[in-house]
């Protein structure tokens, strides 16, 4: 009995056809995979003035070759726009609401935040995969705004028509809150 020789087998020219249609298609996707994709900016420390840990801010802001950013205050309101290849990415607020306003209403208020978002055990902050609101804590809130009796908040807000993962927009808002009065938010009548 004779051994037929492999290359004149039936199935190998198919399987053969396969194994190249398979490297190239390979081939394809990854040189698809890194050419799309990435951060060709490097993501900000600081929001409009306020210290942000650049790895808090990074999983909000999508892909892009290039950041900015600008603020604007009106009307008790000091807002924050960072801009991803000129699309607002993420926008970030300090404002005045009357004095025990629950969190949630705040966020409520805020584009993309919904009554039944999560808020935090201690009712300081309320999120989702499309922003949030926080209770920003004064050491000396009379030195503010002696005509207002209300309290600071702030705001974030994700651009785009897609979440995020709502522990990270926690984790923005927890850090922003926490680095306004650093910045100088609690000295400042918006």
């Amino acid at each position: 009995m004779r051994i037929r020789d492999r290359k004149n087998h039936p199935l190998y020219a198919t399987r053969r056809r396969l194994a190249v249609s398979l490297g190239a298609l390979s081939f394809v996707l990854l040189a698809a995979g890194c050419s799309e994709g990435a951060k060709e900016y490097e993501v900000p420390k600081a929001l409009c003035g306020v210290d942000v840990p650049a790895d808090v801010l990074d999983p909000l802001l999508p892909d892009g070759e290039k950041v900015s950013e600008r603020s604007k205050t009106a009307s008790g309101v000091k807002r924050c726009y960072v801009s991803v290849d000129d699309k607002v990415a993420l926008s970030t607020s300090v404002e005045w609401y009357e004095a025990d306003t629950p969190v949630a209403e705040v966020a409520e208020k805020t584009i993309g935040a919904d009554p039944g978002d999560k808020v935090s055990a201690d009712k300081r902050y309320s999120y989702s995969g499309k922003g949030g609101a926080g209770l920003i804590r004064c050491e000396d809130s009379s030195a503010i705004d002696k005509d207002v009796d209300g309290d600071l908040y702030t705001t974030v807000r994700v651009g785009g028509d897609d979440s995020v993962d709502a522990a990270d927009v926690l984790k923005m808002v927890e850090a922003y809150t926490a680095g306004a009065p650093a910045a100088g938010e609690c000295e400042v009548d918006l």
